[in-house]
C-alpha cells in the first residue's frame, strides 16, 4: 500500500521559552558600576530604587520587564503556566484527532499556534504575556500529539525511525540559535514562531487525511480515493495497484461492518483496558514524565553554564541531531537494533552523564564538565522522546492511537511544568537537582525494561482487544 510521507511543522517551545526567560547579567544600578545580585542587593538594601544595568545576550521578557535576580524566579512559574497550556491541549486534540481526523486536527493546531504566538508579541506585560503564550500552548499541545500518529500511519514500517530522528526537534535546534540571534528580542521572535506556523499550515493543507484513519472509520471510498492520489503522487501507481487496493478495502469493509452495528467511542479508559495495556499505559506514562522533567530542568536552566546561550543551544541540537542520524542508521540497517533497546541505551548513558555532575558538584567542583554532561543528557534524552512516542505509535490500535500519544504526552507537560523549579533546590545544594533527575532517570530504566516489549516491525494493529480479555471498557 503506498505511503505519502507528512510536511513536519515542528515548533520548538522550549527554545522559545529559553529565550524569552533568557536570564541577564547585573552589572550597574542607577550607573553605580555592580557584580551580580548580591551587590545589587547590598547596594539598593531596601532604600535605593534605582533601575539596574544589565547586560544580555538576547533580549528577553526578563530584561524587557525588569525581572532580575530573585524577580527572576517570577518568569520561570509563568513557564508552568504556559505548559499547562500544552497539557490541556494535549488531552483535547487527540480527541479530536481521532474523532474528526488527523489532518483538521493539524490544521486547527497550527492556526492557533500562529494567531496567538503573533498576539503575544505586543503584550505589555509579563500577565499578558503569560495569558498568550498558554492559549499558544493549547495549540502547540495540538501540534506535538497529531504530527507524529500522522506520520507513522502514512510511512512504511522501515522508514518509521530514520525520518523521525532526521527531521525531528534537533535540527531546530540548531536553526532556532541563529534566528534569535537575528531576532534578537523575544517580541521579533514570536512574530518569527507565527510565520512559521502559517507556513506548517499550508504545508498541512496541501496533505492528504491519514487512509488508516479513514478505514478505520469506514469511510473507504475516501480512503480509496486518498490512497490513489497518493500513489500517483509518489509515480508508483500501476493497473494493478487499484486491484489490490480493492481486495484489502473489501477486507477492511467486512470488517467494519460487523464491528459497526453499535457506535463505538473510544475513551482514555480503553487504554487501560486489560492488564497488560495497563502496565503500559503506566509505564509511558510515568517515563515520558521522568524524560521530559530531566530535559526540561536542564533547558530552562541554561544560564546555569557558561559560555554564549546561542552556541550551547545549538551544540546541545548538532549532538542531539548526530545522535538521532547515527541511531537511524543502525536501525535501519540492524534487525536487532530496537525501540526498547534504544532506550535502554539512551538511559543508561543519562544515568552517567547525571551521576558525574551530581558528583562534581558534590565535590565543590565547576566548569566545563557541567556544560559537556549537560549536552550530553539533553542529548541521550532525545532518543527517549523519539523511541518512546514511536512505542506508543506501534503498540496502540489504530481506535485509539491518537488517544494513547494524547495521554503520554498530556502526562509529559506535568513533568515540564515542574523544571523550571528543580533548580531553586540548588540554593541548599549545587548537586541536588542533579540528583533528584538521576533518580528519576533510574527508575524509567528500571520498569521500561520490565513492563514494555520491543514493538519494531510490527503490524499496526486497527481494533482493541476482545471484550472477553478486557477488565474495563467492554461497551465499545
Amino acid at each position: 500500500m503506498a505511503q505519502k510521507k507528512p510536511v513536519h511543522g515542528f515548533i520548538t517551545i522550549f527554545t522559545l521559552t529559553c529565550s524569552s526567560g533568557a536570564t541577564p547579567t547585573v552589572v550597574g544600578c542607577g550607573g553605580t558600576p555592580l557584580n551580580g545580585c548580591h551587590e545589587l542587593a547590598a547596594f539598593r538594601n531596601g532604600t535605593n530604587d534605582c533601575v539596574p544595568d544589565l547586560k544580555y545576550q538576547f533580549k528577553s521578557v526578563q530584561v524587557e520587564f525588569n525581572y532580575v535576580c530573585d524577580d527572576a524566579k517570577k518568569v520561570k512559574n509563568t513557564i508552568t503556566v504556559q505548559t499547562f497550556g500544552v497539557l490541556v491541549g494535549a488531552a483535547i486534540f487527540g480527541q479530536v484527532s481521532d474523532t474528526f481526523g488527523r489532518r483538521k486536527a493539524l490544521l486547527i493546531s497550527t492556526l492557533g499556534n500562529a494567531i496567538f504566538n503573533w498576539i503575544s508579541a505586543y503584550s505589555p506585560d509579563l500577565f499578558y504575556f503569560m495569558v498568550w503564550r498558554t492559549m499558544a500552548g493549547v495549540f502547540t499541545g495540538g501540534v506535538t500529539v497529531v504530527q507524529m500518529v500522522f506520520m507513522v500511519e502514512n510511512i512504511p514500517r522501515k522508514d518509521r525511525m530514520w525520518i523521525q530522528n532526521s527531521i525531528t526537534w534537533s535540527p531546530n535546534l540548531i536553526l532556532f540559535p541563529f534566528v534569535a540571534w537575528l531576532c534578537h528580542d523575544w517580541r521579533t521572535m514570536s512574530v518569527v514562531i507565527a510565520a512559521a506556523s502559517i507556513a506548517t499550515f499550508f504545508a498541512v493543507f496541501l496533505l492528504e487525511e491519514s487512509p488508516r484513519w479513514l478505514i478505520q472509520k469506514g469511510r473507504l471510498d475516501e480512503a480509496r480515493k486518498s490512497l490513489i492520489k497518493i500513489r500517483k503522487t509518489d509515480r508508483l501507481y500501476d493497473e494493478t495497484f487499484e486491484k489490490q487496493l480493492d481486495e484489502v478495502l473489501h477486507v477492511e469493509s467486512e470488517k467494519h461492518a460487523r464491528s459497526s452495528k453499535k457506535a463505538k467511542k473510544y475513551t482514555f479508559i480503553h487504554l487501560f483496558c486489560t492488564w497488560k495495556m495497563m502496565a503500559q499505559s503506566l509505564t509511558f506514562v510515568s517515563g515520558i514524565m521522568c524524560t521530559t522533567f530531566i530535559v526540561y530542568s536542564l533547558m530552562y536552566n541554561m544560564e546555569k553554564l557558561s559560555g554564549s546561550l546561542y552556541w550551547n543551544l545549538a551544540i546541545m541540537g548538532a549532538s542531539r541531531w548526530i545522535i538521532n542520524i547515527l541511531v537511524s542508521i543502525a536501525d535501519y540497517r540492524l534487525p536487532w537494533f530496537g525501540r526498547k533497546m534504544i532506550n535502554q541505551i539512551a538511559m543508561v548513558a543519562t544515568l552517567l552523564a547525571l551521576f558525574i555532575m551530581a558528583v562534581y558538584l558534590y565535590f565543590g567542583y565547576d566548569g566545563q564538565v557541567m556544560a559537556i554532561g549537560t549536552v550530553a543528557a539533553v542529548a541521550m534524552c532525545s532518543q527517549l522522546f523519539i523511541a518512546k512516542y514511536m512505542m506508543v505509535n506501534e503498540l496502540y490500535p489504530t481506535a485509539v492511537r491518537n488517544l494513547a500519544v494524547s495521554l503520554v504526552s498530556t502526562m509529559s507537560r506535568i513533568g515540564s511544568m515542574f523544571s523550571p523549579q528543580l533548580f531553586y533546590l540548588s540554593d541548599y545544594a549545587e548537586w541536588i537537582p542533579y540528583a533528584v533527575l538521576l533518580g528519576c532517570q533510574f527508575y524509567d530504566f528500571i520498569v521500561l525494561s520490565i513492563f514494555l516489549p520491543e514493538t519494531k516491525g510490527v503490524v499496526l494493529e486497527n481494533h482493541l482487544p476482545p471484550k472477553n480479555k478486557r477488565i474495563f471498557g467492554k461497551r465499545a
